[in-house]
């Protein structure tokens, strides 16, 4: 079900919201680069370009307006510039000491965006760019898992970040480019090798960090990379004086890590969903794994964890979030996810949407980034009855 057979008023609140937003930020020709909210990284470009593509794609077929399709051109134009990738491997996403790729979750966005592009544009070579760039990610066929790509070309270590593996292989998923056979069988692979690689706890929640021993060379990190780790762990072990306290640290860190499950478990959700769609046929749809998972975002406890979690409203939107994964994922009846779009599209808006400034800029702390992620809602609204 799309968000178009709910309450009419509710669609045309959150196309109002798009046309405002898109007239500020896109029209102007104003896109910015953010810090990645909490986080406080400091982002190029590449990012809140991938996003914008998406919701400029929506209000062309939308409105009809060639505005929109040309300001798509120039921001696809951008992505294919050395300027996004200047080496000519993977895109620079974020500056700083952490890597510049950000993980495997940069890389999905912008192929999720080029996706966009080739689709809007009639060119594929977008498409084929995204399609390239993901070759060069080193795919481990044993655990089901990519590494990194650092800009300069150097492969880093598995992402052990959940989120960014089922994000990289969803956005991987959409390319209908002339390797498409080859993809899809390294995401099937991804989805066999799931049940190993996610921890799911028993309430529902999946845990953020992928908590499977990887043993590969440097067990999965470059040589660099394994250095500063042995160095950490040589500090942590001096630091410790007696094991209660270790445990302490360790529990601590433990309740730190579920607060930040929490607030992105709607985005693996939303993942997921884009996956399912992409690839119905697999089994896993019918896991417990992924059953619980989604019967998690229904409960009072998911609902309060995300409240005022800094990782929920005011960075993953969860109003868009959970309303497509209970519509892709959940078995719920017509009028019951009808009630849940509503509550969270209305709750996100009402938290977050400033209408003087036309920006998601109300309680957060990446007031740019926000804005941008405004696209998860498109892909609610359904652009194929608008194409067609």
């Amino acid at each position: 079900m799309s968000i178009k057979e709910t309450d009419n008023k509710l669609i045309e609140r959150i196309n109002k919201i798009l046309l405002q937003a898109t007239n500020k930020h896109a029209l102007e020709k104003v896109i910015e680069a953010g810090h990645n909210g909490p986080y406080h990284d400091s982002e190029t470009l590449v990012r809140n370009c991938s996003h914008w593509i998406s919701t400029l794609t929506y209000m062309y077929y939308l409105s009809g307006e060639l505005d929109y399709k040309g300001r798509v051109h120039v921001l696809a134009e951008f992505l294919f510039s050395q300027g996004a990738r200047p080496n000519g491997y993977s895109f620079h996403h974020r500056n700083g000491h952490k890597d510049k790729c950000n993980g495997l979750i940069g890389q999905a966005w912008t192929f999720e965006a080029l996706v966009k592009a080739s689709e809007i544009l009639g060119d594929l070579k977008y498409a084929q760019l995204a399609e390239d760039v993901f070759f060069q990610h080193n795919f481990n066929d044993q655990y089901g898992l990519w590494n990194r790509l650092e800009i300069d070309g150097e492969n880093l270590s598995i992402d052990l970040t959940f989120n960014h593996q089922l994000w990289f292989a969803s956005c991987a998923s959409l390319l209908k480019t002339p390797k498409e056979a080859q993809i899809k069988a390294m995401v099937t692979r991804f989805l066999d090798c799931l049940i190993e690689n996610v921890a799911v706890l028993n309430n529902g929640l999946i845990y953020h960090p992928i908590e499977r021993k990887i043993h590969d060379k440097y067990n999965g990190i470059s040589l660099k990379g394994w250095v500063k780790k042995a160095a950490v762990r040589v500090i942590k072990i001096v630091l410790v004086k007696n094991d209660i306290q270790y445990d302490i640290e360790k529990e601590e860190r433990h309740k730190i890590m579920i607060n930040k499950s929490i607030g992105y478990h709607q985005f693996n959700m939303y993942a997921f969903a884009m996956l399912k769609e992409q690839m119905p046929e697999h089994s896993i749809w019918q896991s417990d794994i992924i059953k619980n998972a989604v019967d998690y975002m229904t409960t009072d406890d998911f609902i309060q964890g995300i409240e005022d979690n800094i990782y929920g409203f005011p960075y993953n939107p969860p109003g868009f979030e959970v309303p497509f994964a209970l519509s892709v994922l959940g078995d719920l009846g017509e009028e019951e996810l009808k009630q849940h779009t509503e509550y969270w599209m209305n709750k996100q808006f009402d938290k977050c949407y400033n209408s003087v400034t036309s920006s998601m800029d109300k309680n957060t702390e990446d007031p740019i980034t926000h804005t941008a992620r405004l696209y998860e809602v498109t892909r609610l609204l359904d652009m194929k009855d608008l194409q067609g």
